[in-house]
C-alpha cells in the first residue's frame, strides 16, 4: 500500500488551531512551538513531528498520523493546572474539523493524556497529549 504523506498540511492546521483557540491563548499565549530553546518562556506547548503510516481506502489515499502535543508548566503546587492545559489542548483538537491546504482531514481523535513531573524542580510539570488522525485525498 502506497500512501500520500499529508502530515505537513495536518501539522500546520493543528498548530494554527492551537494558536487560535481562546482558552489556550489565555493559558500559553502564542507559545505553541515545533522547536523550543533552552530559554523558552513557560508555560508553552510543543508540537512533535507526527508519526506517519500509509492510509488507503476505497477512493482515498493518504496517511494515518499519531500526533503528540507536549505541555510544559512551572510554579504549580499540584497537577490541576497542567491537567487543565491538557484538557484545553484536547478540547481544541478532539474531533476538530480542520481545513488542510491539501487533502481532507477524515478524523482527528484524542487518544490519551499523561502528566509527569518535570525534573527542573518542584512545581514543574510535563503533560503529553496523544491524538490519532487520518488525512487523505480522493484518487
Amino acid at each position: 500500500m502506497a500512501g500520500t504523506d499529508l502530515s505537513p498540511h495536518l501539522l500546520r492546521a493543528v498548530r494554527a488551531r492551537l494558536l487560535a483557540d481562546p482558552t489556550l491563548r489565555a493559558l500559553v499565549g502564542i507559545r505553541v512551538r515545533e522547536a523550543v530553546s533552552a530559554r523558552e518562556e513557560w508555560p508553552f506547548l510543543r508540537v512533535d513531528p507526527p508519526e506517519v503510516s500509509p492510509y488507503e481506502a476505497q477512493g482515498w489515499r493518504g496517511c494515518a498520523c499519531r500526533l503528540t502535543i507536549h505541555a510544559f508548566l512551572r510554579d504549580a503546587r499540584d497537577l490541576r493546572p497542567v491537567q487543565e492545559l491538557l484538557a484545553a489542548v484536547a478540547g481544541a483538537l478532539d474531533e476538530a474539523d480542520l481545513a488542510l491546504a491539501r487533502g481532507e482531514l477524515l478524523w482527528l481523535s484524542h487518544e490519551r493524556s499523561l502528566v509527569l513531573p518535570e525534573p527542573l524542580g518542584p512545581g514543574s510539570w510535563h503533560g503529553v497529549a496523544r491524538f490519532g488522525a487520518v488525512a487523505a485525498e480522493t484518487v
